[in-house]
């Protein structure tokens, strides 16, 4: 969401991953709703220009952002899991398990896999499986 609301901390740098080259950014389908909420939210509270924001968010989905979607009830297994043994809010241990169950495949053998998050659990838990932290 920092990408899209120039007054949050860390807004540049999540612009600069977006449109670094190097980097392919993946996400969970979900995250389309979830930024859609919190933009319609700020644009309430007079922050942001609504129209723009959603139709750049809605480009960067269907663009340089991959969408990736996993099995239901995987997820929800494993969020489970993430949720009862590290405390994570539901939609953290959600993001997680969307990432674990369906970036690996995506990426070269021995490439890194990043994982972007400002939460300390749950870059902490994120750590654990393997990611990196960005």
């Amino acid at each position: 969401m920092r990408a899209y609301l120039e007054d949050e901390e860390g807004h540049e740098e999540a612009r600069a991953l977006l449109a670094d080259a190097e980097c392919d950014a993946v996400t969970g389908a979900w995250s389309r709703i979830e930024v859609s909420g919190a933009l319609v939210r700020a644009a309430r509270a007079g922050r942001i220009d609504l129209e723009g924001l959603l139709e750049l968010l809605d480009q960067e989905v269907t663009g340089q952002v991959t969408l990736v979607r996993a099995d239901p009830e995987s997820v929800e297994a494993f969020s489970l899991d993430l949720v009862r043994a590290r405390g994570l809010r539901a939609l953290d241990a959600w993001h997680l398990a969307t990432a674990q169950l369906t970036v690996p495949a995506l990426a070269e053998p021995s490439e890194a896999i990043g994982f972007a998050t400002r939460d300390e659990d749950q870059g902490a838990a994120a750590e654990a499986l393997g990611f990196v932290r960005i």
